[in-house]
Parts: C-alpha cells; structure tokens; sequence
C-alpha cells in the first residue's frame, strides 16, 4: 500500500470517526433535554449548555477533517460523496445540539416562574407524547448514522406524521387552558415554544436520515410530506 493511499484511509478513518462521536453526543443531548422538560430539572438543563459548547467546537474539527480530506488528489465518487454528505450531516448534527440547548434553556426559564404556575408539572405531561415521538426518530437516525446501517435510517422517513400530530396535540392543550382562563402565558409560551424546538429536531433528524440514504445509496429515497 502506499503512502497516499494510507493517508487517504487514516483521513477518512479520522472523519468517521470524528462524526460517529458527535452523533453520540447528540443523542445524549436529546436525550437529557427530554428527560430535563419532562422532569423539570434544572441541573440537567444546565448540562446542555456545556454540551452544546461541545458540540459547536466538533462540528468546526469535523469540517476541518473532510475539507482537508477533500484536499486529496484522485478521490473516488463513492469518497467524494461520502464527505459532502458528512458536512450536510454535521451541519444537521450540530442544529440538534442547538435546540437541545434551547430547551434547556427554556426549562431553566420555567423553573424560574414556577411560583406563577402551580400547574407547571400538569403542563409539561403535555409535551409526554410529542417528546416520546422525536426521542424514537433521533434513536433510529443517529444509532444509523453510528452504524452507516442504511435500512435504520430508510424507517425513520416519513415519520415527520406523528412528530406533527403530537404537536398539534400540545397546540389544542394550550388553546384551551386559554378558553378556560386557566393558562399562564409565560409558561405555556415557555412550552409552545420547547414544543417547536422538538418538532425542528425532528424535521433535522429526517433530513439527517435523507442525507444518510443519499450518501449509502447514491440517490435520496423518495418519502412521503407530512
């Protein structure tokens, strides 16, 4: 083997093995961000904003290993499109890190006006179904990207459909503590807005699932619109 051509493997290595580590992270993020919502717990809100520090310098390496990888003479189409869709997924990975630690952000406010809402444990088992579904899709997208297992990644498409319909859920709970006059606005606003930042991990997590098919199978796989 020579030299270049063992450079060019170690190169790569180095780029998979750089994004399977960022996806793990993320998962973990996801995966605290819903626990610390659901639970009310600051301690692991504030957690997430160490991670996202975290996450936002893996994502510059990242970039940094595929550009200089992509810097190599005589790469085959198959390396070529392997490294275009890593920079599209860390680019998606590195979205999810962020809205992880928008939620925590928005679980610290929460605890912040607790005393205005006595019913703040009652409102948070609202989002229970909704986070449920986007923790399911982030699992099957970032355990694929981990394994480069095409087939995982191929199931989580198209299931933007119960995503939206668990945030239509929490719309219409929201609607009508309004109707009764039994809402506080700062907190359910505090909520819609948690709300939306799982569906937008969700819709990443899709797209991240795209990229994977498109870069395993060399064109994306046609999915249904929610």
């Amino acid at each position: 083997m020579t030299q270049s051509v063992q450079i060019c493997l170690d190169s790569r290595q180095r780029v998979f093995a750089l994004v399977t580590a960022m996806a793990g992270m993320v998962e973990s993020s996801i995966d605290q961000a819903i626990e610390a919502l659901l639970a009310g717990d600051w301690g692991l809100a504030h957690t997430l904003l160490q991670k996202e520090i975290v996450i936002n310098r893996m994502e510059v390496h990242i970039d940094a290993a595929v550009l200089g990888h992509l810097a190599q003479k005589n790469l085959s189409p198959c390396d070529m499109r392997s490294m275009v869709s890593i920079l599209k997924i860390n680019k998606d990975l590195e979205r999810m890190g962020d809205l992880a630690a928008n939620i925590g952000r928005k679980v610290i406010e929460l605890g912040q006006g607790r005393q205005e809402c006595e019913n703040s444990d009652l409102q948070r088992a609202d989002l229970q179904p909704l986070a449920i579904a986007v923790s399911h899709i982030c699992r099957k997208t970032l355990r694929a990207v981990v394994r480069q297992d095409v087939v995982l990644a191929e199931s989580a498409l198209g299931s933007e459909e119960a995503v939206h319909t668990y945030r239509d859920y929490v719309f219409r709970k929201i609607r009508e503590r309004l109707s009764s006059g039994s809402s506080t606005a700062n907190s359910d606003l505090a909520l819609l807005l948690a709300s939306r930042y799982l569906e937008q991990i969700a819709d990443h997590a899709v797209n991240l699932a795209d990229t994977l098919v498109f870069w395993m199978r060399g064109t994306p796989k046609e999915r249904l619109l929610a």
